[in-house]
């Protein structure tokens, strides 16, 4: 299959349907979508998601940042640790 971004052809399995706005907001086939291979699909879905973030107030960055850093937290604990209380 072809990648419609770089135009390179691919296995099928190499190849992942990207929706043009990403369904974790809520976007639908409806919005468009494209084919593309992994690295240009990681590519686009960094971009997209910095350009959505570049706009929104230095407040809501700010949450947004505790949050990643609780995730973070939670998400790189070694087995057994629990958080203190």
């Amino acid at each position: 299959m072809k990648c419609s971004k770089c135009d390179k052809n691919f296995p099928e399995n190499k190849i992942q349907l990207s929706h043009d706005v990403p369904k974790y907001i809520g976007g639908t086939d409806k919005d468009g979508r494209h084919y593309l291979c992994e690295r240009c699909h990681d590519i686009y879905e960094r971009k997209v998601f910095a350009v959505m973030v570049k706009w929104l107030s230095e407040e809501t960055k700010k949450i947004m940042r505790d949050r990643a850093r609780s995730f973070a937290k939670n998400q790189f604990k070694k087995e057994g640790e629990v958080d203190a209380i």
